[in-house]
């Protein structure tokens, strides 16, 4: 499916976008904007920095990507709490048009393409789009989903596009995360929902992580292995802390968002899928902690209800209106 015409606009000055061959040029400012793999290139040449760090680290590092996820889409933490997420978008009735800004390979999207869901994706990185765009086309639903280059701080889209919008673990990973949110608040319609899935919590970057970076060092140093597996850590990644609920619910309501809904998004079942990532990656093959995770849900639950913990998971599931 081609992205409507009409949905899309100059993600620069929001002029209407005309199509003259292989580019769309803005008949406000003039800007054009070609078409990459068969996919539009509308990332603004405003965007720069780390923005631009994070489409050529994900650019790179499709495959490994791609590989990683044979195991995540597999982990009990991850099954469980993806679902919750997407459970929240189904709210809407199928048959509604949704966006998932940051897309990544489009495993998410998947799911609501089989719930009877129209799709349009958006990621900045060619190599994770092309390989969501794929994954849609093999599973039957090139018909009801269309995948574009984009910025999540300047969505090329018209003001009330979408029903609903997604976007997983992609928040924290913006230098402008309030920007990213207001644009979202921006293209969905009036009664609309945004939902973000597993959106890392900003306690364990100030604790867990240094002094896991430091042990991991350490032992990486010892084998003459120093800094190989940062390489697959992407800047934005580790520039962030993630967000407390106290500051994602801000953001969201200064957003302009009127109902905010935080959830815990696991505590002992993450931290297990976290350190079997961590080492995975650094080690080269795959390390599963499944029969633990699977335990801890049960667990995770219940902290989940008592309110002191309940403010401390390791991510965030959120739903706001």
């Amino acid at each position: 499916m081609e992205p409507p015409l009409q949905l899309l606009r100059c993600p620069s000055c929001q002029g209407e976008l005309l199509a003259e061959e292989a580019v769309l040029r803005c008949r406000g400012c003039g800007e054009e904007y070609p078409s990459r793999d068969g996919m539009w290139d509308l990332v603004p040449r405003a965007s720069a920095g780390v923005k631009l760090l994070e489409r050529e680290h994900y650019d790179r590092h499709a495959d490994f990507y791609l590989r990683m996820h044979e195991t995540w889409c597999r982990s009990p933490y991850y099954r469980h709490y993806h679902a919750s997420f997407l459970n929240l978008l189904r709210r809407l009735p199928p048959g509604s048009l949704l966006l998932e800004a940051g897309c990544g390979l489009g495993h998410d999207g998947l799911e609501l393409l089989r719930a009877g869901y129209r799709l349009v994706e958006t990621d900045i990185a060619l190599g994770q789009l092309a390989a969501a765009r794929e994954l849609h086309r093999e599973a039957g639903f090139s018909s009801s989903s269309a995948h574009l280059l984009a910025d999540a701080e300047h969505l090329p889209f018209a003001e009330g596009s979408f029903d609903g919008a997604l976007m997983v673990a992609a928040l924290h990973h913006l230098p402008e995360p309030l920007a990213a949110l207001r644009e979202m608040r921006r293209v969905i319609k009036r009664g609309g929902i945004l939902v973000l899935g597993t959106e890392p919590n900003s306690w364990q970057n100030r604790t867990v992580y240094p002094l896991g970076k430091r042990v991991f060092a350490l032992m990486e140093c010892g084998r003459g292995r120093e800094g190989s597996a940062s390489d697959m850590v992407s800047e934005g990644d580790k520039l962030a802390e993630g967000f407390s609920g106290r500051q994602l619910r801000g953001l969201l309501r200064e957003a302009g968002f009127a109902e905010v809904e935080l959830l815990p998004a696991g505590y002992i079942s993450a931290a297990l899928f976290s350190l079997a990532t961590e080492i995975s990656s650094r080690r080269g093959r795959v390390l599963r902690l499944f029969p633990l995770e699977r335990l801890s849900i049960p667990l995770d639950e219940l902290l989940g209800r008592i309110p002191f913990i309940r403010g401390f998971p390791w991510n965030w599931n959120a739903v706001a209106r």
